[in-house]
């Protein structure tokens, strides 16, 4: 009766955790989608509503989805602080902070640093490129995402049963 209650609570953890790690794939492509939908509300902000950056960032930010709006209210709140930062660095600031935690990868964090780079920097014509220019970046890699989650969500879901089944036959 032990080896039983043994075997099933090896089996249970190991696909639990086959099904955290496939989780992660899902969760970047999700993060990917929101940040995707903030960056066009800010481009609305900016580009429509001829709105100053800190308060398009602040009604941007009001308007994500709650897993990034962080960005850009802390990069609005840094520019109303006025603590000497540029938009650049503020914005920079920012999605290191958010995405440090999340699911996101160092290419995607790159792209979204690029952007951050031009922001504010030229006329509406040229912000509208750098809108553009950063909307292919994001859709560009959350087709990656997508390629990625696709091979590898099965592929850990199923190792995770595997292992679980392979110890327990182990130990039986």
């Amino acid at each position: 009766m032990i080896k039983v209650v043994f075997s099933l609570v090896i089996l249970i953890a190991t696909s639990s955790i086959g099904y955290i790690y496939a989780s992660r794939y899902n969760h970047r492509v999700q993060q990917l989608r929101h940040i995707l939908h903030g960056i066009q509300l800010l481009e609305t902000e900016v580009l429509y509503s001829s709105n100053p950056l800190p308060e398009a960032m602040k009604r941007a930010g009001e308007r994500s989805h709650p897993s990034v709006s962080g960005i850009f209210l802390d990069t609005a709140q840094c520019l109303y602080s006025r603590k000497g930062l540029s938009l650049s660095e503020a914005w920079n600031n920012a999605v290191e902070k958010h995405a440090a935690h999340g699911p996101l990868q160092d290419i995607d964090q790159e792209v979204l640093m690029d952007f951050g780079k031009q922001l504010g920097t030229s006329d509406k014509d040229n912000q509208k490129k750098n809108f553009h220019m950063v909307t292919l970046e994001l859709q560009k890699q959350q087709l990656f995402a997508e390629e990625e989650r696709s091979k590898n969500e099965k592929m850990c879901r199923s190792l995770g049963i595997l292992a679980g089944l392979a110890i327990v036959i182990v130990f039986i």
